[in-house]
């Protein structure tokens, strides 16, 4: 392997950031940091990255754990980003095996993924790695004022 797998840091943010802007996903590096800093160190999150051997961050994954009354409990993965450069080398395999991992750990019925219908890419990398679809939803969202 050309990376290995650490827990995140606050230091990390930057890498975060660029990695989520390639997926598309507007990322400041000061909001991803504040973001960090709210989720790092919590017993319900794992965030984990991969960083190559010349120490640049060529992926990332972020997962909680929750108990919902209809399914139990279970470890939703809730972001993972590969770097284009480093997809279908098994990094992505590897953040998601964290993910696993922890789900035994904790006993957790369940890993869970949701993916955007338009990221085809997934669509084949989580079924070869046995996820099976399990639904089509919609997802709807509404801003509060804070």
């Amino acid at each position: 392997m050309n990376f290995k797998v650490r827990a995140a840091k606050l230091g990390d943010a930057s890498a975060v950031a660029r990695l989520s802007r390639e997926l598309g996903y507007p990322a400041e590096v000061k909001v991803v940091r504040e973001r960090l800093r709210a989720v790092l160190g919590r017993d319900d999150q794992r965030v984990v990255v991969a960083v190559q051997r010349r120490g640049s961050l060529c992926g990332w994954l972020q997962a909680h754990t929750s108990v919902a009354v209809e399914s139990g409990p279970r470890v939703e993965i809730v972001g993972l980003v590969v770097s284009q450069a480093m997809r279908r080398r098994g990094v992505g395999r590897c953040l998601v095996a964290v993910a696993e991992t922890w789900a035994r750990e904790i006993s957790a019925e369940t890993v869970v993924v949701r993916s955007n219908a338009k990221r085809v890419e997934s669509h084949a990398f989580y079924p070869a790695l046995g996820y099976l679809p399990l639904k089509t939803q919609v997802v709807y969202r509404k801003r509060v004022d804070v």
